[in-house]
């Protein structure tokens, strides 16, 4: 089964604001589908009342993640190039890319090297959306490489297992396998072995919304601009798995962030690109009821950094409004 590449679209930056984020995307991917982002425009559905849930979906112990960090034996080109190589060798596939140092270089930062890469496996990913389509808050899973000041590069990501946890503990296996198969690329690509942080919450929140599907994509792009940030980039899922069989009435993940911002986290700790710019997911269940999910990010910050928690609750308060915003 092969999907069909398409370029995802890029947004020029028009707006200022208080969140985080990079100039544009280079996500030239293979999980991303025809143009049309719904497969239900135009359709109607009865409204429903605007619900927020910002309870992780399992147990606290169940849904503690941990920011996971290799550090690697080779430069930051070389290790891209490993990454690559790794994730093929394990079945797996890079369904796209985000370099965030090449957009980051527009706004007179210069880094040593920072790119995410989106690894999946569709037939695989199929069964998980099949099951809950939330999942697109988390897959195709970022794997995120960057260099340091000292120009050692690292591979980094948040354990799988408890953010399919978060998201829907009936997935709690299919995470456990994935993060069997995330710590075995980032060993080959590295050479080293996983140097895992402080554990946090993985608190995934879910914004039933009072339209349709497509009008609640139309929302969420004006509440992004009226919170004074901007959608940087867009993968929509539900286009690519069209090529599985896979019919479903709505999914689509927007990152959206703002780059004055996400310059000064990037300065401070190049490894905030794990979080930034922030997934935010749109997708529609089986009965056509759309929702608007994202990861609490401000627990997320805390595990990169603790220097960075501000930034964290500043970038969940801006989260949560665009949400609702566009959920209302």
């Amino acid at each position: 089964m092969t999907l069909t590449p398409r370029t995802l679209r890029i947004r020029r930056p028009r707006h200022t604001g208080i969140a985080v984020g990079v100039v544009a995307l280079a996500l030239t991917a293979t999980a991303c589908g025809s143009n049309d982002s719904s497969d239900t425009a135009g359709s109607e559905q009865t409204a429903s009342p605007t619900a927020v849930s910002e309870e992780p979906a399992a147990s606290a112990e169940a849904a503690q993640t941990a920011f996971t960090s290799y550090a690697s034996q080779k430069p930051f080109g070389d290790t891209v190039s490993a990454l690559r190589k790794a994730v093929a060798d394990n079945g797996m596939m890079i369904l796209g890319d985000l370099n965030q140092a090449g957009a980051l270089k527009s706004t007179g930062l210069n880094l040593k090297g920072a790119q995410s890469f989106f690894v999946g496996n569709p037939a695989k990913g199929k069964t998980f959306f099949e099951a809950n389509p939330a999942i697109g808050a988390e897959i195709p899973l970022r794997m995120y490489v960057w260099a340091g000041d000292d120009g050692n590069s690292h591979v980094g990501y948040f354990d799988p297992a408890a953010m399919f946890t978060a998201v829907d503990p009936g997935l709690a296996e299919g995470g456990k396998q994935m993060a069997m198969a995330a710590d075995k690329i980032a060993q080959g690509a590295t050479g080293g072995s996983a140097q895992p942080g402080s554990k946090v919450a993985a608190s995934f929140v879910s914004v039933a919304s009072a339209k349709s599907f497509p009008d609640t994509e139309k929302a969420l792009k004006k509440s992004v601009a009226d919170n004074g940030m901007m959608i940087l980039g867009d993968l929509n899922q539900a286009g690519a798995l069209k090529s599985t069989g896979l019919q479903l009435k709505g999914a689509h993940a927007y990152f959206v962030g703002n780059p004055t911002k996400g310059k000064m986290f990037f300065e401070a700790n190049p490894a905030i690109g794990t979080v930034i710019p922030l997934r935010m997911y749109v997708w529609a269940d089986a009965d056509g009821k759309a929702h608007i999910g994202y990861y609490d990010p401000a627990p997320l910050f805390q595990a990169v950094d603790a220097e960075l928690a501000d930034g964290g609750e500043q970038m969940k308060m801006a989260a949560g409004k665009i949400a609702e915003g566009a959920a209302k």
